[in-house]
Formats: structure tokens, C-alpha cells, sequence
């Protein structure tokens, strides 16, 4: 790097806290201009990012706006349907009912049922509506051969541990649900970057992908954040502070089971817990927090199912101990898709949470990114998840992304990805910056 990310970086938070109108280049807006390149549908309508457009009251979802027209189409038993709504509970009445929620925006609900569920919606009180050509159809998703497999992985982060061996080393953290089953061989493998002094004297940070399997890009960040790090050492100042003064960790995948069906081009979720007449649970929602409560499925066969007791599965065995090994961390980074959210917790209640610094990064990090900024529960209310887990137990500093648009969908082309790690990066940077904040 030839230019200081960081020194620009904070320079642009500040400014955007206090209201003034610094101009960063690539980091923050100037006065007047939008925190990321708009495409020419947002400058017509006045919406600086896209996030914005999507979240506003006047945005209309519809199969041709949407990335399932640009999709093979099959009929799955599945129905891709907007819910209209009136109350927030009724979304999170939606989740539990065992609707795969892909997006929330001010007057629907957007996501998939399979047969079952439409039967209850019809038999509700709810106006909806299909946005599948017919029912029982839905989109088959795209593995873009750019994306990296499970394997693809694994080599990655096998070389640049053998690349930069003064400053990253790989782990082995875990097991996944199959390899306990002795039916396949995948593990959840971390990559440790630290450069001089004590790993665990120093504040900790930790970053996590592809909880959710179809949600490729999730990968990819983590990756690219790898990537920024190690090739920067030594190189770019800010980063060679950062890799010298931080206890930074990174998990680019937390699901390989599921991932390995999203690479067939399956529109998998969960993990590949073999149930009584299902596959998979939902690693989102097994988490030990709140586990059982709202916004979680009690049904195998939904794709958010919360398992058969809090922490079930090997996936988040393997990260709870993780982080309970690592008493160091301050801060925690899950990424997900599709909305251009920053979330953090509550997720389980609607009650504020009563942390203003949290509310004060998520906020920082919503003006980074240019993605709308909110307690996880404004969403929609769901329990079990990492996030309320890791803060609610732990005290962490604990926050979601959801990255892409309902435009991009969960396996967006892999040439969307550039645009997701210049959206993303400086926000990572700084939460790597704020985990020497805290005590």
C-alpha cells in the first residue's frame, strides 16, 4: 500500500461523528457525496447506496428486480413470496413458522417457503404475494467457479501460512458434523495473524465466515482480509502496527459440510446433521444464548431449525471453544448475506440494548460500509444466534454484515465480491483498530 489506510480511516469516522466534510479518498463521502459509488438508478432516485434504496418505503421487490430472474429456474417445491406486514412481530411469527427469510425491507417480507408453509400462508391473514413465476419454483443457485471451494481454501490458507510464517500460522479448531459421523474429512481451520510481542498480552479480534453455506461471498472477505494483512506487513505502516499491537483472527469458514453442497449449486443454509426425516441445523441459531427462544423453528426440515439443544452441533462447539479459549478477544465480526445491514445485539428481544459504544461502532461501521446500521431484533426477533451469545456471555464487542443486495442474492457472480471487499475492508480495519479500545 502506498497511501495509510488506517490514518485515513479514522480520520473519515471521525469526521462523519462529528458532522464535518473531510474528504478521504475511497474511505468516506465529501460533503454531499455518497459513502460508495452509486450505479445510475440510485443517482436518479436520490439514494446514495443501494442499502438505502432497498430499505426505503418506496421500494417495490419484484421477480424482475430480483437474482432469481438472472438464475436457472427448477421447480424445487419451493415458492420464492413476499409477505406484507404490518407489525414486526409478524416477521418474526414468519421465521418461526419456517419461512427462509432472505430480506426485510419497510413493508415486506421476502424470502422462500416450501410447500407446507405456503399452505399456512394462505390460510392466514396476511396479503402476499409469489414472486416465482409459478409455485413451487424457485431459483437454483450458481456456483461461480472463481469462488473458492472448501479445498480451494484449505490450500489457500496452507500458503500463506507457508509464505509469511514469521507472522501466520493455521489451526486446526474443530470438526464438522460429517467428519464426527466418519463420513467425510473437514475441519474449521483458523488463521492466527500476530507480529511481535505476545499473542494473548495484546487485545484480540476475531472475523467469521459462511455460518450459512449458499452465502458465498461470506468466504471471500476473510480471505481478502488474510491477504491484506500478510502481504502488507512490513510494508504499509498502519498495517504493520496493527499486525504488531493486535491479536487478530480469522475464520473464512464455518460451515464446510454445507459448503460442499453449495459448491454442487445447492440453495443449502444449514449444516448436514442427518435428523429424523431432515437434513441440517441452522448454526445461527444454536448458539447457548437465548437458545430456543423466538425467531428459531422447532421443525428439522426449516431452514431455521435450532437444533436439538443449544450448542448440538460440532460447528459451534468448535467456536465456542474457541472463543472461550481466547479470553483476550474484545471484538467479533460475523459475515453473512444478503441485505447491507451492520446488525449487533439484541437479537433475541426487542429491548435496547445497553451498550453505547456497541451502538456506536455498529453505527461507524453502517456509515464504512454504506449499509444500513441496526439492533439485530429491528430486523426481525431470532434467538440462538452468535452475536448475543458472544456479547450476552462474554462481553465481546459482537456484530454481523450482511453484504449484497436483493440484487445479488446469496451467490452473486464472483466479479460482485471487488465491490463487497471495498465496502467492507475499511470497516474491518477498524474494528481491528477499536479491539485496542477496550481493556
Amino acid at each position: 500500500m502506498s497511501m495509510s489506510v488506517l490514518r485515513r480511516m479514522a480520520l473519515a469516522s471521525a469526521a462523519l461523528l462529528l458532522g464535518c466534510s473531510v474528504a478521504q479518498p475511497g474511505l468516506a463521502p465529501r460533503s454531499g457525496a455518497p459513502i460508495q459509488s452509486q450505479s445510475a438508478q440510485n443517482a436518479q432516485t436520490g439514494f446514495n447506496t443501494r442499502a438505502q434504496m432497498e430499505h426505503s418505503a418506496n421500494f417495490e421487490p419484484t421477480f424482475q428486480n430480483s437474482f432469481i430472474s438472472q438464475r436457472r429456474l427448477a421447480q424445487t417445491g419451493n415458492t420464492v413470496v413476499k409477505v406484507a406486514y404490518s407489525n414486526p412481530d409478524q416477521v418474526a411469527q414468519l421465521n418461526s413458522l419456517g419461512m427462509d427469510v432472505w430480506m426485510v425491507t419497510k413493508k415486506y417480507v421476502l424470502g422462500q417457503v416450501n410447500e407446507e408453509v405456503f399452505t399456512r400462508l394462505q390460510n392466514s391473514r396476511m396479503r402476499f404475494e409469489m414472486i416465482s413465476p409459478q409455485r413451487g419454483m424457485s431459483a437454483l443457485n450458481t456456483f461461480d467457479p472463481k469462488y473458492h471451494t472448501y479445498d480451494e481454501m484449505l490450500a489457500k490458507l496452507r500458503g500463506v501460512a507457508g509464505k509469511f510464517p514469521q507472522i501466520a500460522s493455521l489451526h486446526d479448531i474443530g470438526d464438522t458434523w460429517e467428519k464426527t459421523k466418519g463420513k467425510a474429512n473437514r475441519d474449521l481451520w483458523a488463521i492466527h495473524i500476530n507480529g511481535k510481542g505476545v499473542a494473548e498480552q495484546k487485545p484480540g479480534i476475531v472475523f467469521m465466515g459462511n455460518h450459512h453455506a449458499r452465502e458465498l461471498a461470506t468466504v471471500e472477505i476473510p480471505l481478502m482480509l488474510i491477504d491484506l494483512l500478510t502481504e502488507n506487513y512490513g510494508k504499509d505502516p498502519e498495517i504493520t502496527r496493527l499486525v504488531d499491537t493486535r491479536d487478530i483472527w480469522i475464520i473464512p469458514m464455518v460451515n464446510p459440510d454445507g459448503h460442499i453442497e453449495a459448491e454442487k449449486g445447492a440453495n443449502w443454509r444449514k449444516n448436514r446433521h442427518v435428523h429424523t426425516g431432515a437434513i441440517g441445523t441452522d448454526l445461527n441459531r444454536n448458539y447457548g444464548f437465548q437458545w430456543g427462544g423466538g425467531g428459531a423453528s422447532t421443525s428439522p426440515s426449516s431452514d431455521t431449525y435450532r437444533g436439538e439443544g443449544a450448542f448440538s452441533e460440532p460447528e459451534t462447539v468448535a467456536i465456542r471453544d474457541f472463543v472461550l479459549g481466547h479470553q483476550n478477544l474484545k471484538v467479533l465480526m460475523s459475515y453473512h448475506s444478503f441485505s447491507n445491514l451492520i446488525l449487533w445485539p439484541w437479537g433475541y428481544t426487542k429491548q435496547r440494548v445497553n451498550n453505547p459504544k456497541l451502538v456506536e461502532m455498529g453505527n461507524t461501521l453502517g456509515k464504512l460500509t454504506g449499509y444500513v446500521p441496526q439492533q439485530a431484533a429491528d430486523l426481525y426477533v431470532c434467538s440462538g444466534t452468535t452475536d448475543d451469545w458472544s456479547f450476552g456471555q462474554l462481553g465481546i464487542m459482537s456484530f454481523t454484515t450482511e453484504m449484497g443486495s436483493w440484487n445479488d442474492g446469496f451467490d452473486p457472480p464472483y466479479s460482485k465480491v471487488a465491490d463487497f471487499w471495498k465496502e467492507n475492508r475499511p470497516a474491518a480495519l477498524y474494528l481491528i483498530e477499536q479491539a485496542g479500545s477496550f481493556k
